[in-house]
């Protein structure tokens, strides 16, 4: 199954001339084009053999390069607004008055953080804190946006002195849970609980696993929550059209409070 983040981490983490990256560079280029063109014309114009195009697949956890063909089919057919969390008559309204828009959208920003300001409990947030303190490893776990907010988190905790540990990719996420103990934390960052479902038998092990586990997430009723031994939602609703921002607010807070009950003055 095709992962774009897959695809564009490889594009930010090497060169532009790198095999793969040429291909990858191709794909997204041609994407009307690779529907009728076949593996060996496709190789040809990524000067590769067919061989390397079925490795490449491989590579990223694709099936064959028809089912590449397939999913990159339906990413070209695919409404473009629509991995921006807009809807059709939000495009509409963006396009003939871009003004009341604005104000529309900075007004559920601002409706968004108010409510993690009503939501939180900081005596809660304090005791997770307390035990991230006292934890021999921390480990977070996130994906895609909430990832680089795993990352974000995870300078913030450094430059109070706190090292803790990111999975950046599904093996070491993989190999960070396996290695888990009564003495572990992890903490699993998920906007709307859609993480539980990509990376199911990774929630089970975490589950399973003698760490505490902790999910932080806005709002969500992914039945999956269950799992972890603490569910915190920084919202009382879904604020999808604004994203990762009420829990963007939530962990920078998160972040600030360990630095002033932890960092030394």
């Amino acid at each position: 199954m095709l992962d774009l983040f897959d695809f564009l981490h490889y594009l930010n983490t090497n060169k532009r001339d790198a095999t793969y990256s040429r291909i990858i560079i191709y794909l997204f280029s041609h994407l009307t084009d690779i529907q009728i063109l076949t593996i060996t014309e496709i190789a040809e114009r990524c000067f590769v053999s067919p061989a390397t195009l079925t490795r490449f697949c491989r590579h990223f956890g694709i099936s064959s390069f028809a089912a590449l063909r397939e999913s990159l089919v339906s990413l070209e057919t695919m409404k473009k607004h629509s991995g921006l969390r807009m809807k059709e008559h939000e495009l509409t309204d963006l396009r003939s008055d871009p003004k009341s828009y604005l104000a529309s959208y900075g007004t559920e920003i601002i409706t968004a953080i108010n409510d993690v300001q009503q939501t939180i409990d900081i005596a809660q947030v304090d005791q997770i804190l307390a035990d991230i303190h006292e934890a021999k490893e921390v480990i977070l776990i996130g994906y895609s946006s909430t990832l680089e907010l795993a990352k974000d988190l995870q300078t913030s905790f450094l430059l109070s002195q706190k090292l803790i540990f990111v999975g950046e990719t599904e093996e070491t996420q993989e190999a960070f849970v396996t290695d888990l103990s009564k003495k572990s934390i992890v903490i699993v960052i998920s906007s709307y609980g859609s993480l539980l479902n990509r990376s199911s038998e990774l929630m089970r092990k975490i589950s399973d696993s003698p760490a505490k586990s902790i999910l932080l997430t806005q709002h969500t009723q992914n039945t999956l929550t269950n799992q972890f031994d603490l569910s915190i939602n920084v919202t009382t609703t879904n604020y999808v059209r604004i994203g990762n921002y009420p829990l963007t607010f939530f962990l920078d807070y998160f972040a600030r409070r360990y630095a002033s009950l932890y960092q030394q003055i």
